[in-house]
Order: structure tokens, then C-alpha cells, then sequence
């Protein structure tokens, strides 16, 4: 979820200097309802997606199993 929310961010914040630079109201509005999607990405609660890459260890994986 955080690498969308900085992708997100990422072309919002480049399309409102395009539009500040360029002066378009149209751009810099859609930048600014890009960084609020953006923004409210990190209210959605987050769910359990079963992907072992992104799940945590379990509080035993640091011991020694031998032990």
C-alpha cells in the first residue's frame, strides 16, 4: 500500500508544478484530487494479503529450532 500512496504522491506533486507552470487550473485541480486519493489510501484499513514476502516472522523464528 505505501508504494502506491508514493506513486500517487509522486505524479500528483509533478502534475500540480505542471499545472502552476503551465497555468492550468484543470491540471493543478486533478493534482489535487490525485494527492487526496493519495491521502486517503492510508485510511483504508489494511488487509492480510497472504503474500510470505510481505508477511511478518513469527515472534519464535528468532530462536534456534535445535534449542
Amino acid at each position: 500500500m505505501l508504494e502506491w500512496r508514493v506513486r500517487m504522491f509522486t505524479v500528483g506533486a509533478v502534475a500540480a508544478m505542471a499545472g502552476i507552470y503551465f497555468e492550468e487550473r484543470w491540471m493543478t485541480g486533478s493534482a489535487i484530487v490525485v494527492l487526496i486519493a493519495g491521502a486517503l489510501l492510508g485510511l483504508l484499513p489494511r488487509r492480510d494479503s497472504g503474500d510470505p514476502e510481505h508477511a511478518e516472522d513469527p515472534p519464535d523464528a528468532e530462536q534456534d529450532p535445535g534449542a
